[in-house]
């Protein structure tokens, strides 16, 4: 497994990798990795007042702009040069990527004040977010007061051999147990295409579900709503309101 993927999962594990500054005898060369330094003591942003609609933070050193919902933002938010599909015939959905005979994918996970948020990058390869799917996922971390901080990331697969459907399953929830573990929060929100959702389980999106003890619920992918969004972005924040997501 590659050496950061591998740190990454002990430390979401909630476990401290520990690698030697000093070769040691007999020993290979352990590589060292720069790791961003992070503080237990680092304070939170300010909450934002619950409302029936999700707003858009307001930069500090800037005056406050007026409220503006989800449903705005995403509608405002920069779009890919592609032809939308109407309401009554959604975008045909992509299929999952494929790594040999198993999924491959990779997941964002964001805290926020008790739910985590997983969403989809549309690229798996990428080192984050799109340029256009960044914005819109910093407002859903509005909405749920989301802590700064590096995201965690969830790759499939985990090493260079191919995972299969249930096993992927497996492993994110052992993932999204350890996030917990670690940091607390007892409700998952994931943004996935339809056909990675049915692929790891096996059940409609927007209703839901007990994954593991935690609460959760499968909506959307960013993608979607950004191509999208009068279909996808109403679908998904109706499922939120109606199972407790909505950031109240």
């Amino acid at each position: 497994m590659n050496e950061a993927y591998r740190q990454s999962y002990l430390q979401a594990l909630g476990l401290t990798p520990w690698v030697a500054r000093a070769p040691l005898p007999g020993a290979a060369p352990s590589p060292w990795l720069e790791w961003e330094d992070e503080t237990e003591d680092s304070a939170p942003p300010a909450a934002t007042p619950a409302s029936s609609d999700p707003v858009d933070p307001a930069p500090a050193h800037q005056p406050p702009t007026p409220a503006v919902s989800l449903k705005d933002s995403l509608q405002e938010a920069p779009k890919p040069k592609a032809v939308a599909a109407t309401a009554d015939a959604p975008a045909p959905q992509k299929p999952v990527p494929v790594h040999g005979k198993g999924l491959t994918f990779t997941l964002e996970a964001h805290q926020g004040t008790d739910t985590w948020l997983l969403c989809a990058q549309e690229d798996s390869q990428a080192p984050g977010l799109g340029r256009f799917e960044a914005p819109l996922m910093a407002s859903l971390l509005a909405l749920f007061q989301g802590r700064p901080g590096r995201p965690r990331r969830f790759y499939c697969p985990l090493t260079d051999q191919p995972m299969q459907a249930d096993e992927a399953a497996q492993a994110l929830a052992a993932f999204i147990a350890g996030l917990s573990a670690q940091a607390g929060g007892s409700r998952v929100l994931m943004l996935l295409p339809e056909s990675l959702n049915q692929a790891l389980f096996s059940q409609p999106r927007y209703q839901a579900f007990d994954l593991g003890g935690r609460k959760a619920l499968v909506v959307s992918s960013l993608s979607e709503m950004l191509e999208d969004p009068a279909t996808h972005k109403k679908a998904s924040w109706q499922a939120m309101q109606e199972h407790g997501f909505d950031g109240t």
